[in-house]
């Protein structure tokens, strides 16, 4: 019985390799003339501009200008720079946290042209009407800023429990609804191609691709806000799981009497170190000029926590620093498990990093193998909830490389 297809023409395999391995190139490193680009991928002058010639023909590529820098051009010889066509298609990224969205829409290079942020309730909404919700509020922005262009995808970076490869979010404390096949829900609603992964992940992305030092060896981004979460990169590629999910750091176990945790569970990471576990407990011991009465603090109410710590007052400085001590047990694991070469902290919680910082720094002397801990950097990054919409455009778009 004869089983076996036409056979693949070997030649043809190799140059859809050549094309992924140099379109990932760019992606992760900018515009770059095609002698850097031939030393990147090992491949001849020859081959290179063949490959480019055939992705600018297909409006993928476009000489930009040229590398005055570039040391293989020889002198008086600026070599050409070749980058992504920005006419190529467009692609909004939508960031969806606790009653609150961002929007960003990027052109086929990856350059923003447009970003807008909104409080929205969705917490208490149905499924419906929470994709309904969504879907109103991509159209509205690309009725404002793109009305004429042709968006290739929507990229969603979601808070929670994420399984990537279907599309749906498992659990998140944005929605009460567990197992929300969102992705589907969204590309019927906006006839779109829909790619969601977790907000961490994406946030981490961003930071990698806007700093090359980190892409070597292990680095661990743990984003600190709503929740706790993390992504884990080797190499620069990232750590995903079975269904491409990330790292669910904020919900290691670490006292089963421990706090609440909204996933359900008690003495979570997270139960200590969210915005809703510090607000919880600041009312605990202090008192507030205007009583909240709600479970979840926005940000008004978070920047004024930091601001009491700022100012010295005791009652708080030591709520947040013992958070940073919980926050090194987590760490400390971490840094045993991966041995990273970097860890980087990013998230609306940084507002109050100096206290965290302190209480970290202490338990770490506590908790990790000094001889491990010696060797991590550990670093923080101001929040900018653009951060989270451009690292899924950017993984977005390297998808859709693929497919072109």
């Amino acid at each position: 019985m004869n089983i076996s297809a036409t056979p693949r023409d070997n030649r043809s395999g190799k140059r859809d390799d050549a094309r992924a391995r140099l379109l990932e190139a760019l992606r992760r490193n900018g515009s770059q003339s095609r002698a850097t680009i031939g030393r990147l991928l090992g491949m001849s002058p020859s081959s290179i501009s063949g490959l480019t010639s055939k992705l600018i023909e297909e409006g993928l590529l476009e000489d930009i200008g040229t590398d005055s820098a570039d040391p293989q051009t020889g002198p008086g010889r600026p070599g050409a720079l070749i980058g992504f066509n920005p006419g190529r298609g467009l692609i909004i990224g939508l960031w969806v946290g606790l009653d609150r969205i961002a929007l960003h829409l990027a052109d086929f290079a990856g350059s923003t042209l447009a970003l807008a942020e909104d409080s929205v309730a969705l917490s208490r909404l149905s499924p419906e009407a929470l994709v309904a919700t969504l879907a109103a509020s991509i159209a509205a922005f690309r009725l404002k800023h793109a009305p004429t262009g042709e968006v290739l995808a929507i990229a969603v970076a979601f808070q929670g429990f994420v399984d990537r490869e279907q599309g749906v979010v498992t659990w998140s404390p944005v929605t009460p609804h567990a197992d929300l096949p969102l992705a589907e829900a969204l590309r019927e609603a906006t006839g779109l191609m829909v790619v969601i992964d977790n907000d961490a992940s994406a946030m981490a992305h961003a930071i990698l691709i806007a700093e090359k030092e980190l892409r070597s060896g292990v680095t661990a981004c743990v984003m600190i806000g709503d929740g706790v979460g993390l992504g884990v990169f080797i190499d620069g590629e990232p750590l995903r799981g079975r269904r491409g999910g990330g790292i669910e750091f904020g919900h290691i176990p670490l006292d089963p009497d421990g706090p609440q945790c909204r996933c359900g569970s008690r003495g979570c990471v997270e139960s200590y170190l969210a915005d809703y576990a510090l607000l919880r407990d600041a009312m605990a011991i202090t008192a507030f000029a205007e009583p909240i009465r709600h479970l979840y603090p926005g940000e008004r109410e978070m920047q004024a926590l930091a601001a009491r710590a700022d100012e010295g007052e005791r009652a708080i400085v030591g709520l947040i620093e013992n958070a940073g001590r919980v926050l090194s047990q987590g760490v400390a694991t971490l840094i045993h498990l991966f041995q990273p070469r970097a860890i980087v902290f990013c998230g609306p919680g940084m507002r109050a990093w100096p206290h965290l910082e302190r209480g970290l720094s202490d338990g770490l002397k506590r908790y990790a193998i000094p001889g491990l801990a010696r060797d991590v950097s550990l670093s923080a990054r101001p929040f900018r909830a653009e951060m989270m919409t451009r690292g899924i455009v950017l993984s977005v778009l390297g998808e859709i490389d693929r497919t072109l």
